[in-house]
């Protein structure tokens, strides 16, 4: 198993990049509602808060890759991916289409 995570290529490196933000997602979501209904955290303002902290392992990984494994093909996969999805990210939550600036995944704001 340890053999799987030293593979070096691109897409390797850009299925890292789509998984572990949903899993990070996943982690962050259900910790937040877990303290939510303990009274002890008011939780995310918005939900754009959580998909951006899930990226945030993307970051991490590519530095792992990068660096310590001098895996640059996955390295170059993960760093791909993840430019994708932060643009996607800012496309989805930051357009401007009405006038209330809610963008067009409206959460109940």
């Amino acid at each position: 198993m340890k053999n799987f995570f030293l593979k070096n290529n691109y897409f390797f490196g850009a299925l890292l990049a789509l998984v572990v933000p949903v899993i990070s997602y996943g982690i962050f979501y259900a910790l937040s509602q877990i303290l939510i209904n303990a009274g002890i955290w008011h939780g995310f303002n918005r939900p754009e808060n959580i998909y951006i902290l899930s990226l945030i392992f993307n970051i991490i990984l590519f530095r792992i890759y990068f660096v310590r494994l001098k895996a640059d093909k996955t390295g170059r996969g993960l760093l791909l991916v993840t430019i994708v999805l932060i643009l996607l990210f800012f496309y989805l939550f930051f357009q401007n289409p009405g006038s209330d600036g809610s963008g067009i995944l409206n959460f109940g704001k």
